[in-house]
């Protein structure tokens, strides 16, 4: 499953979601396919798969608390 990840920091924690990017813990069953920091809003883009939504959920918890964090299921486009 492929889901999109957006993050944007809180004001007080800018630098700790940065820190997090750089050493995030990416449980089994978890591969980053992109990663992206904006200059904006939000702070970060993630592309990520997951196995399940359960493991994805227990993925991008962590970013919570360094942020506001909206993640969303998606797949590729058809032509």
């Amino acid at each position: 499953m492929l889901f999109v990840m957006f993050a944007t920091a809180y004001p007080e924690r800018y630098s700790d979601l940065f820190h997090l990017l750089k050493h995030m813990r990416i449980p089994e069953g978890v591969e980053i396919v992109k990663k992206l920091e904006l200059f904006g809003k939000p702070d970060i883009v993630m592309l990520f798969e997951a196995n399940n939504e359960h493991i994805a959920a227990k993925f991008v918890e962590q970013f919570g608390k360094v942020g506001n964090v909206s993640t969303y299921l998606a797949r590729e486009a058809r032509e």
